[in-house]
């Protein structure tokens, strides 16, 4: 691709990195398109318009290699299965008798009079118990803009917290780092902030075309299903989930759901796809425990998705000219 934009040579090495990203037969059949566009739209704009219209561009790249687009299969799943995430995480906010409920009062009680160390990580609580509740009526109004915004900061959040769960997951100061009892707590408030990062980010990554209908019933479906397998499994204590078969189980039911979008049955897939970040959430966890460790689950889970992989394509019909083939 030799199409320069007008921002100079900026604005042309940003074309040729953001065309990097399509696949080749979009580029050998698009590419002349995408660079006049892009010409045209960052006329005059500056480095920040340049920027801006790089960042669409690379966006709408990475759609199409991960089939993410609003007429690819992955695409019109994600956002069949966005208000229904939007209400699974809001069934994940602390209620009076949840295990993480006296957590969230006394960081609402004490605000910001708590140790500056201490502040991002109960502001970060307060906003993973206050932000889910507003991405659902969000959803539920088809306000699907505020939405996103909000998914992504649910992303943030849970982001934040995990971080200095990181970076505080020592728990004999000076001594080594790497130990069964640091990897084990940090792994449990992984998989506690599992839901929110996997929820939110599927939120986002759905097509944005698409989501443009309120979305009452699924939201108040996801809702529902949240908060009941949160309670059946007893809040965020993972010692309650029984061990032997069920997390086994309880995993892999929402994934056998998943395979139904191989035959276009979306409803039932994006309820799996919907399901997934809280089963996984308790089941990773336990699973991890049983086999006596992570590198040992490792194998497990890599031939799991093999094999889901395989049986997804095999019951997958043939479909002639998927977009933006390689």
């Amino acid at each position: 691709m030799s199409a320069v934009a007008p921002g100079g040579h900026r604005g042309g090495v940003a074309l040729r990195a953001v065309l990097a990203l399509y696949p080749s037969r979009y580029r050998r059949d698009r590419g002349a398109e995408l660079a006049e566009v892009f010409a045209d739209t960052t006329a005059g704009t500056g480095r920040l318009g340049t920027a801006r219209e790089a960042l669409d561009l690379a966006a709408y790249g990475l759609r199409l290699r991960t089939g993410l687009t609003s007429t690819a299969l992955g695409g019109r799943l994600l956002a069949a299965a966005a208000p229904l995430l939007a209400g699974t995480l809001c069934g994940l906010v602390a209620l009076p008798g949840d295990t993480r409920f006296r957590r969230v009062a006394d960081a609402a009680r004490s605000g910001f009079d708590v140790p500056w160390q201490q502040l991002p990580d109960r502001l970060a609580l307060l906003g993973l118990t206050v932000v889910p509740v507003l991405l659902a009526v969000a959803a539920a109004l088809g306000a699907w803009r505020a939405a996103r915004t909000l998914a992504g900061t649910v992303v943030l959040l849970a982001a934040v917290r995990l971080g200095i769960r990181l970076l505080t997951a020592n728990v004999v100061p000076g001594g080594p780092w790497l130990t069964e009892v640091n990897v084990w707590l940090l792994l449990l408030d992984a998989t506690a902030l599992l839901p929110y990062l996997a929820a939110g980010a599927l939120v986002l990554a759905a097509p944005a075309d698409l989501l443009e209908r309120p979305g009452r019933l699924p939201v108040a479906i996801g809702a529902g299903a949240g908060l009941l397998v949160t309670r059946a499994q007893g809040g965020y204590d993972s010692w309650h989930l029984m061990d032997g078969w069920t997390p086994l189980l309880l995993l892999l039911a929402p994934l056998l759901l998943l395979l139904c979008a191989a035959r276009g049955r979306l409803l039932p897939a994006a309820l799996g796809l919907a399901v997934l970040p809280l089963t996984a959430w308790f089941s990773l966890f336990s699973l991890w425990e049983q086999v006596g460790g992570v590198w040992r689950l490792a194998p497990l889970a890599v031939a799991g998705a093999a094999g889901l992989l395989l049986t997804g394509q095999a019951l997958a019909p043939r479909q002639a000219g998927r977009e933006g083939a390689a």
